[in-house]
């Protein structure tokens, strides 16, 4: 009886998207946020935002359409890129905060670390090669 519910998933799975990629988590995880919200007060159109959201990303898995499925995902990696490269840089830098320090160059911008407690150091950036002294 499992088997054959198996293979009958299998079979309506075939040639559809199937895939729960960062759009559809982020989907998920803001439906379910909202929905959260909006059992604080009588909040209905937040809850019909949050179940129109939840529904779509549902839609987003069972859709037939790979293509165009993937490159919406590949969208919203690009314009959501500079946020994350910013968060991953932020968490970096808050748990070594006691071993490193960080510090921009002064000419291209580049963020570049060393140890702390080495006093004044010579900085050489890797991207524009610009040598400066920092105290760290």
């Amino acid at each position: 009886m499992i088997q054959k519910l198996q293979s009958k998933l299998i079979q309506f799975m075939k040639g559809r998207y199937g895939r729960i990629d960062s759009l559809n988590k982020t989907m998920i995880i803001i439906s379910l946020i909202l929905l959260f919200i909006a059992n604080f007060g009588f909040l209905w159109p937040l809850r019909i935002i949050a179940y129109g959201l939840f529904f779509y990303a549902y839609y987003r898995v069972f859709s037939k359409k790979i293509y165009v499925r993937s490159n919406e995902n590949q969208r919203f990696i690009r314009k959501t890129r500079p946020i994350a490269k910013k968060w991953h840089l932020w968490k970096t830098k808050f748990t070594q905060r006691k071993t490193y320090r960080y510090f921009p160059c002064p000419s291209c911008k580049q963020q570049m670390c060393a140890p702390k407690g080495r006093g004044k150091i010579k900085v050489t950036c890797s991207k524009c090669h610009h040598s400066f002294v920092k105290k760290v």
